[in-house]
């Protein structure tokens, strides 16, 4: 008896341990009924200096979006740039066009990402987000 036991939990260890993982089905429940499919949730996606720069030159529709405040954005900001400080933001979205992207930052990612939030919440599916924000932007800022 204790053989088995001992046997059986190996057993189990190395099963556990070997790197495999079982998942279920996600349109399966654990019934085996056909569970409804999830709608897929659109969220915007986080992009870095080199990506956002590449969509700036690529996409001449891409709307920037800075939602610092004026004073800071008075300091430099990313060329073609609007500035919506966050305060603003949900009253002045509909200066942003739903059919373009549109890319959010701030100065250090801390504001933008309720912007990005805000817009994907509001229905505009092409939404990316700048995190590490204009201070750490490698390029041309104009003044």
């Amino acid at each position: 008896m204790v053989v088995a036991v001992v046997v059986a939990s190996i057993a189990y260890l190395v099963g556990c341990s070997s790197g495999q993982t079982v998942t279920q089905d996600p349109g399966v429940s654990q019934y085996g009924q056909t569970a409804p499919q999830a709608q897929q949730q659109i969220t915007y996606q986080n992009i870095d200096a080199a990506q956002a720069k590449q969509l700036i030159d690529s996409d001449k529709n891409v709307q920037i979006i800075d939602v610092r405040e004026e004073y800071e954005f008075a300091g430099g900001y990313i060329p073609g740039a609007k500035l919506i400080p966050i305060g603003q933001f949900t009253a002045r979205m509909n200066e942003i066009d739903r059919e373009k992207p549109v890319l959010v930052y701030c100065a250090s990612g801390s504001r933008s990402p309720s912007a990005a939030e805000v817009l994907v919440q509001s229905g505009y599916t092409q939404v990316y987000h700048f995190p590490q924000g204009i201070a750490q932007w490698p390029y041309d800022i104009q003044r």
